[in-house]
């Protein structure tokens, strides 16, 4: 995403169930995402007891009249990269048992921003989590098969989470927690934070956890989903999709259950009684 991002809200604690994790490879490697050789992997979650049933607002980025976001390496538009990610990440979430996830949209369905907000608040969303992919860097041209062209660049790989600082001292620290704990999670799996190369007009960086950026875009032109909803919301920028390397990660089965792992642990921090 570029332009006209959405939020993204996720919530999870720690506990005495564990959930699903990602297989670690036993021989060490040095090679450095998105390297095809760098490990990607997760500790099962631990929900605490207790922790119940949580509802999960996924927003499956782009997918709105006139906007399907970038158009990646692989020639892949932005608003069908998010909207499988968000499927696979739904059910991921769902089959822990200790969340129920409702999506902004449904495959081939155009639904408004604003629409996507007020379904959340109406239906009791706990938090708001937005997928995006970026795009960064000048590109190139290149094919990625015959008969086929599109941009590459892989001068900025890794993951960036976005979160606003508008509004109550509560609800704005609890977006914040999201999106520290979130990116602590997906760097743990072993995902790279982004270093904000070309965010430095529109957003702050934390300085605290690498791969959390603040929305300093001008009032008027700050991210809709980042600031309107009643629950936590953040947005995630899960890679550069002018990056080919990392383009076909994501498409992999084994980076998107980790990446699941990380948004649960990331939710069970959030939503866990205190």
């Amino acid at each position: 995403m570029k332009k006209g991002r959405t939020a993204v809200v996720v919530a999870l604690s720690c506990g005495a169930l564990a959930w699903g994790a990602s297989r670690l490879a036993s021989a060490p490697s040095a090679a450095r995402w998105p390297e095809d050789g760098a490990l990607v992997a997760a500790a099962p979650v631990v929900f605490p007891a207790g922790f119940g049933r949580h509802r999960i607002y996924l927003d499956a980025g782009h997918g709105a009249e006139g906007n399907s976001g970038n158009r990646s390496s692989l020639c892949r538009d932005e608003q069908d990269f998010t909207m499988s990610l968000a499927e696979d990440l739904a059910q991921q979430l769902e089959q822990s048992g200790h969340f129920e996830v409702k999506l902004s949209r449904q495959p081939g369905v155009l639904v408004a921003y604003r629409d996507r907000v007020q379904e959340a608040d109406q239906w009791g969303a706990a938090a708001f989590l937005s997928l995006h992919s970026d795009v960064r860097g000048r590109p190139e041209q290149w094919s990625p098969q015959p008969g086929v062209r599109c941009s590459r660049n892989r001068t900025a790989p890794g993951f960036s989470v976005l979160w606003s600082d508008e509004g109550g001292a509560e609800l704005t620290g609890r977006r914040l927690k999201l999106a520290r704990s979130l990116a602590f999670h997906c760097g743990q799996t072993g995902l790279t934070a982004y270093d904000g190369g070309e965010y430095r007009e529109l957003y702050g960086s934390d300085d605290q956890q690498a791969g959390v950026f603040v929305d300093r875009h001008d009032p008027a032109k700050r991210i809709f989903v980042l600031r309107q909803p009643t629950m936590p919301s953040v947005i995630v920028e899960t890679h550069n999709a002018w990056d080919d390397r990392e383009a076909r990660r994501w498409e992999q089965s084994s980076i998107r259950e980790a990446f699941g792992v990380a948004v649960s642990a990331a939710l069970v921090e959030l939503l866990r009684s205190p």
